[in-house]
């Protein structure tokens, strides 16, 4: 619509530049030529002269047929050339704002997504540590359970010797067995070789404080030196082939002063 306006206000601003004189032209045109065939050129001077006197102008291209001024076409053709150009300036102006209004939407939007994104990724990165840190709690949950389960069934295994005899130098959990000599048959059953006398399994061992003692550990006792090991079971007591008055037998870790704890399970 906008196009078909601008383009009649340039065909009628032209018009209105040209037209008048060019119309009245071919008018005088026609008039000279009659004139000329009549052969009296002062004739149509003077009916000019007449034309000009009636209607009180010195020329005739200053008025159309409907009387209309050509000046008056002139200024109405310029003010809708005017009012074409403020309009077409601010229908320019309403899209540069409707663009700058669609980007600056657009920008929101983007934020919004890449604000969403983050905070899902951040969301999935904490899942993914909550979720590692549960499985490495329920990993190391259960190594401790199978840990524990160890210890406790080579104390589980020594408790069934309980009773039987106690035999210096023997190393028979049956027949009989000294302290060392014990110790050392029940974790041979479990894969594990000791050496043969209290003093070296001590020294051999892994030692810990008595305040971290676990069933499993073995209890080293001795006033001038190593002289006897237990097994500690747990609850503050221990099993170990003591006398031969009383073989192997339960007792309070502390029934003597321990010298050392010494384990050989982790």
């Amino acid at each position: 619509m906008k196009k078909k306006l601008i383009t009649f206000i340039f065909t009628l601003a032209i018009f209105a530049a040209a037209g008048p004189q060019t119309v009245f032209a071919g008018k005088a045109d026609t008039s000279g030529s009659a004139a000329a065939r009549s052969g009296s050129a002062g004739q149509t001077g003077s009916s000019v002269s007449a034309f000009s006197d009636r209607s009180g102008t010195s020329n005739a291209g200053d008025m159309f047929s409907d009387g209309t001024q050509e000046g008056d076409i002139s200024a109405l053709a310029n003010e809708l050339v005017k009012r074409t150009e403020e309009e077409a300036q601010k229908y320019q102006k309403e899209q540069e704002a409707a663009k700058r209004a669609a980007e600056e939407k657009e920008a929101r939007r983007k934020a919004e997504e890449k604000k969403r994104k983050a905070e899902e990724a951040k969301k999935k990165a904490e899942e993914e540590k909550r979720k590692a840190e549960e499985e490495a709690r329920i990993a190391a949950q259960k190594a401790e359970e199978e840990r524990l389960a160890k210890r406790q069934e080579i104390v589980d295994f020594a408790l069934q010797f309980e009773g039987n005899p106690y035999v210096y130098g023997g190393t028979s959990l049956t027949n009989g067995a000294d302290c060392s000599g014990f110790v050392m048959s029940v974790f041979q059953e479990f894969g594990y070789e000791l050496p043969r006398v209290a003093a070296a399994q001590c020294d051999a061992s892994a030692k810990k404080d008595v305040k971290d003692i676990e069933p499993g550990d073995l209890v080293f006792y001795g006033d001038y030196g190593i002289d006897h090991v237990a097994l500690y079971i747990g609850g503050g007591q221990i099993i170990h082939a003591s006398t031969s008055a009383t073989g192997i037998k339960i007792s309070d870790y502390d029934y003597r002063q321990p010298t050392a704890v010494g384990t050989y399970v982790e």
